[in-house]
């Protein structure tokens, strides 16, 4: 029995255009400006004190 799972390093790679420019009229940045809005106590307010510790909501 192996310890580790079994992957394939032949796998494909999808490229990511980071240059990609989102118009300043789209609807997403309606929704980053309200994300961006909602301050970080009313987010972090109850944690479960059981578990894997919780990630903070910027890195998600």
């Amino acid at each position: 029995m192996t310890m580790y799972k079994e992957y394939n390093t032949n796998q494909l790679s999808l490229e990511l255009n980071l240059a990609y420019d989102i118009p300043m009229n789209h609807e997403v940045r309606l929704i980053s400006l309200f994300v961006d809005s909602i301050p970080n106590h009313v987010l972090l307010e109850e944690k479960s004190h059981t578990g894997r510790p919780a990630f903070h909501p910027a890195m998600l």
